[in-house]
């Protein structure tokens, strides 16, 4: 780690009474007092929101580079601070001490903390800490509130206590699981006022269609985290640009993120730019979830001499969202059962030539007709 190098930090945990007292009195010992400020000074410092130089950190703090290592050292080694680093870029990530219950229970670091203290010290912390008081010679005269009352109780009063009772688990029709996200999401990261139910589902949704891990989402909403307002424009540019991963899947694995399914059908090119304008605009203008979006991308492929010919893949989208298509199942079956029916009865937005039931390859002369449709020629 040189001068040069930039940084960022990822503060994600909240200091309870109880994990303060843990990271004075137990921590504090075996990690140095230089590495106890620089992490209360993490902590009051945030998220950063983008990389910044790490000699303007050490000047801040008034430390080496030599003493910085150091410090980082010790946070690794108590799992205070997770350091990851790509091509002399560092991501420092704070994680929560843990409870003082807890640290007596890790074999590890307690054994430490009694050799850097010693036995009696140890000793007599734990029993100025957990000793209970001993009343045994007081009887208990506290008075306990009747449930008498609670006989007029009815299935009415019941609804409203179920109606006020806050639910924090979200169910959404995504691959992507927003409460084990959010497990490991700090609201310094996340604020609560912007975890609302529209919020997070246009999360889910777009980790669905660019196949965003909960890490890179992380990351994610970290840039975001210092905007005064939850910025969609801003989080759907940047799940666009975040790379995929290749990997193979079957042909009919239809519930796997779209970008993956994409690139598999490709042989593992790189989605452009417009393949993933193409996903996002299926999704939310023509409102398809991802197994049907992933068929219709695959069959598209199939008709259009492997190529996503935005014209067509519209009108049959459009196709798809007035009859309600929301299942694989559906899709196969209406691109090559049912669509001939529907079409008859409306107008629709592609050629009649591109018929899946009749033209299961497109003719020189019928892609050159649609290319003139989209204005490329």
């Amino acid at each position: 780690m040189i001068g040069n190098d930039l940084y960022k930090f990822d503060v994600r945990c909240e200091l309870t009474n109880d994990r303060l007292k843990s990271l004075i009195l137990f921590y504090a010992p075996l990690i140095g007092n230089d590495a106890l400020s620089f992490y209360e000074y993490a902590l009051v410092k945030g998220s950063t929101s983008s990389f910044e130089k790490i000699n303007e950190l050490l000047s801040s703090l008034n430390i080496s580079v030599d003493t910085y290592e150091e410090i980082c050292r010790s946070l690794n080694e108590y799992r205070l601070l997770k350091s990851l680093n790509k091509d002399n870029q560092y991501v420092f990530i704070f994680e929560a001490p843990l409870t003082m219950k807890e640290f007596i229970r890790d074999d590890i670091f307690v054994r430490n903390f009694i050799l850097k203290t010693s036995g009696p010290h140890y000793q007599e912390l734990i029993s100025d800490i957990f000793e209970e008081n001993d009343y045994k010679d007081f009887s208990d005269v506290s008075k306990k509130l009747s449930i008498d009352n609670l006989t007029e109780w009815n299935n009415e009063d019941e609804s409203y206590l179920k109606k006020a009772k806050p639910d924090n688990t979200y169910s959404f029709n995504t691959l992507f699981d927003v409460n084990h996200f959010l497990k490991d999401v700090s609201t310094n990261l996340f604020p609560m006022k912007y975890r609302t139910k529209e919020n997070l589902e246009t999360i889910a949704t777009l980790a669905d269609l660019y196949n965003i891990s909960y890490d890179t989402m992380r990351v994610i909403l970290a840039k975001l985290s210092n905007a005064n307002s939850f910025d969609k424009d801003e989080l759907k540019k940047l799940c666009m640009s975040a790379r995929s991963g290749y990997q193979k899947v079957s042909n009919n694995q239809y519930d796997t993120p779209t970008s993956v399914y994409l690139m598999s059908l490709q042989d593992g090119k790189e989605l452009t730019f417009s393949d993933k304008r193409i996903i996002y605009n299926l999704s939310n203008h023509y409102h398809l979830n991802v197994p049907v979006i992933n068929v219709l991308l695959e069959h598209s492929l199939k008709q259009c001499n492997n190529r996503l010919l935005e014209s067509y893949i519209y009108g049959i989208a459009s196709d798809m969202h007035r009859n309600n298509i929301n299942t694989s199942k559906e899709a196969i079956d209406f691109l090559y059962n049912n669509r001939n029916s529907t079409s008859k009865s409306s107008k629709s937005d592609v050629l009649p030539s591109y018929d899946t039931n009749r033209n299961q390859t497109m003719s020189k002369e019928d892609e050159e007709e649609l290319l003139k449709l989209m204005g490329k020629q």
